[in-house]
């Protein structure tokens, strides 16, 4: 195993790397970090060179103070790291990062595993997402840490068809230790200052082979997202995990594994 930072343009990204093989890059979703990819790391390292890395403005990576590309972020990792071509594997917010990653550097991907993914330029819809938004705005202006997690818990791990109480809770509650240290070390400044691509009118796009998982109890606006993937990119297909919702490699992470497993053995 090895662990070190990469500078990037007036910051640094914390990585890890384990195992040896086809290099297969893990981005976490929004406000979490790397840490949420370690039953996957275990997984992938017997037969490929596993690597986690915590975006700018996340986990260990530095804190932005001026505007950014999280893909260009990306970029810069794969040139200080020597490799010229990888597959992604992104949640949420990393399928996002990755998604405009693969449309700027179409050939520098191998393989595109987009899961809960959103689009850069989205926008939301759903109404559970919209009223856990206001009132997360509401905890925001009132500096109710607390209050502002549980927004982000309700619409991102349990989603709008769950009660907190039905999510298994030591998923809430890494979730929470993973959101409350990004807030509290970055802000939210890895969204804030970040410049995106918009995606959202690009799927058809996309090149590389690729696979969308998107949890059955997700939000509208996720679903959408996977069914515009699967049928305007070159070579993709989709598959609805039933009985989760957004955070589908934690809530099932031996048969995420597997899926994973599956599609980059291929």
């Amino acid at each position: 195993m090895t662990r070190g930072r990469v500078q990037v343009h007036n910051g640094e990204l914390a990585y890890e790397i384990r195992g040896e093989g086809a290099p297969v890059i893990l981005l976490h979703g929004g406000i979490l970090d790397s840490r949420m990819w370690d039953a996957e790391m275990t997984a992938l390292e017997s037969r490929y060179t596993a690597i986690r890395y915590d975006a700018r403005g996340h986990g260990e990576s530095s804190t932005p103070t001026e505007r950014f590309r999280h893909y260009e972020d990306l970029r810069t990792l794969m040139t200080a790291l020597g490799l010229p071509r990888a597959s992604l594997v992104g949640l949420s917010g990393g399928g996002r990062i990755a998604v405009d990653f693969a449309l700027t550097y179409p050939d520098l991907v191998e393989n595109l595993v987009l899961v809960a993914s959103g689009l850069s330029s989205m926008t939301m819809k759903d109404p559970f997402v919209l009223e856990q938004n206001r009132k997360l705005e509401e905890a925001g202006a009132a500096g109710d840490l607390p209050a502002a997690i549980e927004c982000i818990l309700r619409m991102w791990v349990d989603g709008p068809r769950r009660a907190p109480a039905d999510v298994d809770q030591d998923v809430r509650r890494l979730c929470q230790e993973l959101y409350t240290h990004t807030i509290t070390r970055h802000g939210l400044t890895g969204f804030t200052l970040m410049d995106e691509l918009r995606a959202i009118e690009r799927a058809a796009e996309l090149t590389p082979r690729t696979l969308t998982l998107v949890g059955e109890l997700d939000a509208s606006d996720i679903h959408d997202v996977a069914g515009l993937i699967d049928s305007e990119a070159h070579d993709a297909r989709k598959l609805v995990v039933p009985g989760v919702a957004h955070m589908i490699n934690l809530e099932r992470p031996a048969e995420f594994s597997r899926i994973l497993l599956d599609f980059l053995d291929c």
